[in-house]
């Protein structure tokens, strides 16, 4: 069992806490939103995932330090204009936790990639990202897909295979962290199987 800090709240940052929250692990959640926040703690529904229930291992927070405070990873799950702003606001609270970067696209003011915005602001942390092929519908209501976790650390990208790995979730790792997060950035895939490149 892993503790766990979601930064963001919306679609793909709650399927995550639910799904990691049905696995057994203690998960916190980070929203700018108060009633965000008041909707997963006490309606248990992401207004964004209508037909998912946030499990009772799920706690949703306003402050920042509080979410990152006592944990063992953090996914970063912003829309990428906020993902400096946002990095500004916890990197002082990070210690030894790796920062998994969940959210797709570019910093749009310098056309840099998410993983070395957080290089950039947390220079001493471990950065590795999470992507699909999947959708936060699916994750959150346990169907069937599939997530690569890209990390030059090994060890991270299997520790989140063994968070993530179950019957219906089929996890990939790699070390080419730039390779997925473009791909997962600018590519459409039209699997029928999956909707996604199948990961070798």
């Amino acid at each position: 069992m892993q503790n766990v800090a979601i930064i963001g709240s919306g679609s793909w940052g709650s399927a995550i806490a639910i799904y990691l929250a049905g696995r057994g692990h203690k998960v916190k959640i980070w929203s700018f939103n108060e009633d965000e926040c008041n909707m997963i703690n006490n309606e248990k529904k992401c207004v964004f995932l209508p037909k998912a229930t946030i499990p009772d291992g799920v706690e949703c927070y306003t402050d920042i330090e509080k979410v990152i405070e006592g944990t063992d990873i953090i996914f970063h799950v912003t829309p990428s204009k906020f993902t400096r702003e946002t990095i500004l606001k916890y990197k002082q609270y990070v210690t030894k936790q790796p920062v998994i970067i969940c959210s797709k696209g570019f910093e749009s003011s310098t056309l840099m990639t998410l993983d070395d915005v957080a290089k950039e602001e947390m220079p001493n942390v471990t950065i590795g990202v999470l992507s699909g092929p999947s959708h936060a519908e699916e994750v959150s209501l346990n169907i069937p897909t599939a997530l690569v976790a890209a990390c030059e650390d090994s060890s991270v990208s299997d520790m989140i295979v063994d968070m993530f790995k179950s019957e219906t979730m089929r996890m990939y790792t790699s070390k080419d962290v730039k390779g997925v997060e473009l791909r997962r950035s600018t590519k459409k895939y039209n699997c029928i199987l999956c909707r996604c490149m199948c990961w070798t």
